[in-house]
């Protein structure tokens, strides 16, 4: 009898920007996931004479796709720049320092880029070593505005919202065992 896999944390996750030259971020300081499924909800109708029923007309529910709250101990202003859809102000004289971020401009339609977000949680055994990881995949998101919530005496838990579409005929959600996570250098 196969007793399951017991998963436990997240290890890692990473958004892969769906671009021409795609971009890799990982980070380990994700800490929570609520990952729920975007239907195209069916309906039901029954034809009732009276107190029988003659029939019953059904279409299921529909997998569109999923939206996911990543809440994350850090800030990382690249990631929110994806996510949020601004753009990263970077120093004059040190090309690679971040030193501001601009939010989307009001009123404006903003052209988010889209990214792959994979989410790493790893299997353990009774000794509490890592038998192996597994990885959750979502495909094609497109972030959302963030909500800000800070309060005095409490570090801030920036929360990213995002939502996978796939297009026709792909799978919304895949899920992969591995042995090892991705190499942490990108």
């Amino acid at each position: 009898m196969e007793k399951g896999k017991p998963l436990v944390n997240i290890v890692m996750a990473e958004i892969v920007t769906e671009e021409t030259t795609p971009r890799t971020y990982r980070f380990k300081t994700a800490s929570t996931a609520s990952v729920e499924p975007f239907l195209s909800e069916g309906n039901e109708e029954i034809l009732r004479v009276k107190n029988e029923i003659l029939a019953t007309n059904r279409t299921e529910d529909i997998v569109v796709g999923y939206n996911t709250t990543l809440s994350q101990s850090t800030l990382i202003p690249e990631v929110m720049a994806i996510v949020d859809g601004g753009e990263l102000v970077m120093d004059a004289t040190e090309p690679e320092k971040v030193v501001g971020y601009l939010a989307p401009a009001a009123g404006a339609v903003v052209e988010r880029v889209p990214f792959t977000l994979n989410l790493y949680s790893e299997e353990k055994d009774i000794d509490g070593s890592t038998v192996e990881y597994i990885q959750l995949q979502f495909k094609h998101n497109t972030g959302t505005p963030m909500s800000w919530n800070l309060q005095d005496g409490e570090f801030f838990v920036p929360e990213l919202v995002m939502r996978s579409r796939p297009k026709a005929g792909e799978n919304p959600m895949s899920v992969d065992f591995m042995e090892e996570l991705p190499a942490e250098e990108v």
